[in-house]
């Protein structure tokens, strides 16, 4: 087992805040231009790689020791087997936007009989991730580095693979909304991997998110219907929202934290 003495329980500036959960870093300032240059989501602004070198020594060792067994890797012709990554079916959880790995290792632990597959583009953020599920002994848990548009669409077979879907305080990418994890375009890729009766939880501390959301949910018609996230939580244990850097940040601010509950019908395709 790797130490995490390197870890701070509060991001540092190599660290955190590690990005908001999405396919890239956010932009800090609403960008007036009707096109502005970050408006298409497909193409990575230029610091992208810049920071996929940003490691610390102990995270480059983190990540060369971890990777092998809890990370996963992909090719064009060969997609991510989630079933075989660990050896038995279980009900399967992805998280979209995993930062440090905060909420996946509490998750994790809290569901042993559960398997999670996490994704975050920001490679310092994945080595920390690594190192959580390490630390903690878990071995229901596995990394993947890349962007989650990425990952739905070219990384995973089409096929019915997730019974639940977090993404919790996502990037609100002000001024840059293609760039929003939650479009059009990723919802249509998730919905094909959703198992019959599949839960997709939100939660953000931005005002206008949940309601564009709701916007772009009801647009994909797939059979979206929200319900109250305590009606999900009720008779389940662990199955709260953890508390994580963002969610603590925005008690600091004093921000109201929405939590979104969509599931998806069964007899949707």
């Amino acid at each position: 087992m790797i130490s995490l003495a390197w870890l701070p329980s509060v991001p540092t500036s190599r660290l955190a805040p590690p990005p908001r959960a999405h396919a890239h870093c956010h932009a800090p300032h609403p960008d007036p231009r009707p096109h502005g240059r970050y408006r298409n989501p497909t193409v990575r602004p230029a610091w992208y790689r810049r920071r996929q070198r940003s490691l610390t020594p102990a995270q480059r060792r983190a990540e060369a020791a971890l990777w092998p067994s809890l990370g996963l890797s992909w090719a064009h012709a060969r997609r991510i087997d989630v079933a075989a990554a660990f050896g038995r079916d279980a009900r399967t959880v992805l998280e979209l936007g995993c930062g440090t790995g905060e909420a996946l290792a509490a998750l994790a632990a809290a569901r042993p009989a559960e398997v999670f597959v996490a994704v975050d583009w920001y490679r310092a953020g994945v080595a920390a991730a690594l190192q959580r599920v390490d630390a903690a002994g878990l071995t229901n848990a596995r990394l993947v580095r890349g962007d989650a548009a990425t990952l739905l669409e070219r990384a995973l077979p089409v096929a019915p693979l997730f019974d639940e879907v977090l993404v919790f305080f996502p990037d609100p990418w002000r001024g840059s909304e293609e760039r929003r994890i939650l479009r059009q375009a990723v919802v249509r890729q998730l919905r094909a991997r959703m198992r019959p009766g599949g839960l997709l939880r939100i939660g953000t501390d931005v005002e206008d998110y949940p309601s564009k959301a709701r916007a772009v949910l009801t647009e994909d018609g797939g059979g979206w219907r929200e319900i109250p996230c305590e009606e999900y939580e009720g008779p389940r244990g662990g199955h709260a929202r953890p508390e994580t850097y963002y969610a603590r940040e925005a008690a600091r601010k004093e921000n109201t934290i929405h939590d979104l509950c969509f599931t998806i019908d069964s007899d949707d395709e």
